[in-house]
């Protein structure tokens, strides 16, 4: 695994360029130059090793990617409103650079002899070729597409209109497809590497993206002629069926299965998951990276979580179903339970998630024992996100060490089912083999196929439509629970264009006690009732203060300074003045728009191209 690292002492000068027509030409200054390079397998080896230093640069990367379902002390800038088209994104950071590299990689990869040994690198290099140009999509729709190096002196490459996305996204499919036909099932290093599996799973994922993409958003077929004569038409359908059998195969091959055990005793092995240091022979695993302290490679996903505060939000909680799988709402009182009634008897990931009071709190070994109490030094809205967090030692900026799983099985049993509920030919034997497997692990009952919409999930996704909506919603329940802070929601929430929660004014409450007609923008916490103290794990000493003004002159000393919380002040406020729900940037007001679901070409390129860009609608 250290050979992955190596190279970025010699080539990261290459790619610290800025502008798209830089990247694409520029021969990099090394001894890596193509006339005296990949002539052998550990030549190619260390070149497609830069491929995995680019991609996994941080878990915090992944983790801290805020949507609807949690918050920390600054919102983006998609929360926000406030990209611009002066900005760029991916297009002005690195990712021409990194398709520049593994583009020349296959121009020169010939000088190697051994075929095996180039079919190999190969996959690796279709893997994130594909990788990068759907994240390029997922920014900015269309995106000029090259799958050779651009020379200098050709105007009429380098300066080329943007490619459709369904152009690209085809090209997308069949790398990954290359990719599964030449990569090795597995090897030494076990999931640090891409194999033939991970490569069929991002298959499933960016084919899911691009099939709910294109039905929510209404995008036209298009019609391409196949290099044997045939016809191959780009739909929604086309593509969702794309994403369905590639977990399938994936799933056909008895190679991987959900972590089912625990490390340590104090925790269930949902949470164990992702507080574990090694993640090599992990059943569940199909690629991750590794963070390891004799390698110097650490990351800061707990210090964030502590000291952003991150926090989830109510919407994101009512998610969570009841332990015996009826809905929240279904429960009489649900929209104004307080902290501690909220979490008796719900599905177990929601404690194993979140900070929970009493034997619901967070266990840390290190202080032999559960700190029970809610803790406003780590949450914003009493919502404590301790999904990645594991014990004390890893709470210093950059000191963790618990490696990070890219994709993992479970994810691939989601996209199964989703996308054939969105085809609207998902059976109970399909749940069965997928939704059983992780509400098993979770300890929850099965999923049935449902006919009927829940009216919450239905209020909460009022776009989602086709003739199995009842199972789509339950299908999206179970994947904002299950992949909840892994990078995924904010896309989902943009594929199934659900945008308008993303920010401060959209971030509703089904069910709340108020006038819909009057009610408050921002992101909502745990309910409280009225001004005063409270005691949120009900062991007898009050351990919360909530004051309006001027602090009461008389506090219980069991409640710390950290746990006196000011409202109706700064950015926090209660949602009805003197009661109501903890509410955080209630006072932004940016209103979600169609545009907002890409991202903006950046200017300084389309006045560079002289004219043959174009820009996304509403960013002119």
């Amino acid at each position: 695994m250290k050979n992955i690292f190596k190279l970025l002492s010699v080539t990261a000068a290459a790619l610290a360029l800025t502008a798209c027509e830089d990247f694409l030409t520029k021969t990099p200054e090394t001894n890596l130059a193509p006339e005296n390079f990949f002539s052998s397998e550990k030549e190619l080896e260390l070149w497609s090793n830069y491929e995995y230093s680019t991609l996994l640069n941080d878990a915090t990367d992944y983790a801290e990617i805020k949507g609807d379902d949690f918050i920390g002390r600054g919102l983006s800038a998609i929360q926000k409103g406030t990209r611009t088209n002066a900005t760029g994104g991916l297009w002005t950071q690195s990712h021409w650079g990194y398709l520049r590299h593994i583009n020349q990689f296959f121009e020169n990869c010939k000088n190697c002899r051994s075929e095996e040994a180039r079919a190999k690198y190969e996959g690796v290099e279709h893997f994130f070729r594909a990788l990068y140009y759907y994240q390029m999509v997922q920014y900015y729709g269309d995106v000029p597409y090259y799958d050779s190096v651009v020379g200098s002196a050709d105007e009429a490459a380098l300066f080329q209109a943007r490619d459709s996305r369904g152009y690209v996204m085809k090209k997308v499919i069949e790398d990954l497809d290359n990719a599964a036909m030449k990569l090795p099932e597995s090897w030494p290093d076990g999931c640090f590497r891409v194999n033939k599996y991970a490569a069929l799973a991002l298959k499933s994922r960016v084919a899911l993206f691009e099939g709910t993409f294109r039905k929510y958003h209404d995008v036209a077929d298009e019609t391409y002629a196949e290099e044997n004569g045939s016809t191959i038409t780009l739909s929604a359908e086309w593509f969702l069926n794309q994403a369905a059998e590639a977990a399938q195969s994936v799933m056909s091959s008895g190679k991987y299965s959900l972590y089912t055990t625990s490390s340590d005793s104090h925790w269930k092995a949902y949470r164990d998951l992702f507080q574990l240091e090694d993640l090599k022979g992990n059943p569940e695993v199909i690629f991750a990276k590794q963070y390891d302290v004799t390698l110097a490679i650490r990351h800061g996903l707990q210090f964030d979580l502590k000291n952003e505060t991150y926090s989830a939000t109510r919407r994101f909680v009512n998610h969570y179903l009841r332990n015996d799988g009826t809905p929240i709402q279904t429960r009489e009182g649900w929209a104004t339970e307080q902290y501690y009634e909220q979490f008796q008897r719900r599905d177990p990931r929601m404690a194993q998630t979140l900070h929970g009071p009493g034997h619901f709190g967070y266990l840390d070994p290190q202080m032999k024992g559960a700190v029970e109490s809610i803790d406003f030094a780590r949450t914003l809205n009493g919502y404590r996100v301790i999904k990645g967090v594991s014990d004390g030692s890893h709470e210093n900026a950059t000191t963790s060490t618990t490696d990070w799983a890219f994709i993992r099985y479970a994810e691939v049993l989601l996209n199964y089912a989703e996308a054939h509920a969105e085809l609207g030919d998902l059976t109970q034997a399909m749940i069965d083999k997928s939704i059983k497997l992780i509400r098993d692990r979770a300890e929850m009952p099965n999923l049935t196929l449902p006919t009927v919409p829940d009216a919450l999930m239905t209020e909460y996704y009022p776009h989602a439509k086709g003739t199995q909506l009842a199972a789509i919603l339950e299908v999206r329940r179970e994947r904002v629970v299950e992949l909840f802070a892994e990078g995924f929601h904010l896309w989902d929430m943009i594929r199934w264009k659900e945008g308008n929660p993303l920010t401060p004014d959209g971030n509703k409450v089904a069910g709340a006690p108020m006038d819909p007609a009057s009610f408050t923008p921002g992101y909502k916490g745990i309910y409280i009732p009225n001004l005063g103290e409270f005691d949120t794990d009900h062991d007898g000493k009050m351990d919360l203060l909530i004051y309006s003004g001027s602090m009461p002159g008389t506090v219980s000393s069991s409640i710390p300074a950290t746990n006196r919380i000011q409202v109706n002040a700064n950015s926090l406020t209660l949602s009805d003045g003197d009661h109501g729900y903890i509410t955080r940037d209630a006072a932004e007001d940016y209103v979600w728009k169609d545009r907002d679901y890409l991202y903006p070409v950046p200017l300084g390129q389309i006045q560079a191209y002289n004219g043959k860009l174009t820009q996304n609608p509403g960013w002119e």
